[in-house]
């Protein structure tokens, strides 16, 4: 293998690391030991490899929700509808437009509003969402047509849910690690 050739694999190597890492940190945020549980913060990670874009949104239900408990009145579970479609809408983000990104996946894991979507580390042990306490951890990936020119993330969710105070970003990008707050003012990731 020539010089070339090991240094773009290198590079995809790395990339692939910390989005594992990501992808850990994800997991072990829906953990309620492990992640800080605040209304009116969530946690964001994203990560650019190639044409592909992974962003990992962390929250306590109650920001996307209003409440954490099961739904039980009809109000409640129209609600609760009407937040997974929202969740599942192809709405909560925008790019450059000319990076052409396109959603290509995407999963929810919540005992209360997608009961046994357990995460990779759940160990099938603590279900709080009886207990005052229930988190959101939504995934969703893109594949981006012209990666190099995605240069700005919009973050809509401030729109659709107004219970966000702010959201707290890490993201890695092929031009660096970006961090950021997020707020309903200020909502849009610029990356250099």
């Amino acid at each position: 293998m020539t010089d070339f050739a090991v240094r773009p694999l290198l590079g995809n190597l790395c990339l692939l690391a910390a989005a594992m890492t990501f992808s850990a940190t994800a997991s072990a945020g829906a953990d309620h030991n492990t992640a800080a549980h605040v209304h009116g913060v969530g946690d964001m990670e994203i990560v650019q490899d190639g044409n592909g874009l992974f962003i990992s949104l962390m929250t306590p239900l109650h920001n996307v929700l209003g409440f954490e408990h099961t739904p039980k009145t009809d109000a409640e579970k129209v609600k609760a509808r009407r937040v997974v479609s929202l969740l599942k809408a192809n709405g909560l983000f925008a790019f450059t437009p000319t990076a052409q990104c396109k959603r290509s996946g995407y999963k929810l894991y919540s005992e209360v509003l997608n009961p046994h979507s357990h995460g990779p580390s759940d160990d099938h042990q603590h279900h709080d969402a009886d207990h005052g306490h229930s988190d959101l951890r939504a995934t969703y990936e893109f594949e981006c047509e012209f990666p190099d020119k995605l240069k700005l993330i919009e973050v809509r969710a401030f729109r659709q849910f107004p219970g966000f105070e702010k959201i707290e970003v890490q993201a890695l990008f092929p031009s660096g690690q970006v961090g950021a707050t997020l707020t309903p003012a200020k909502n849009r990731l610029e990356i250099k």
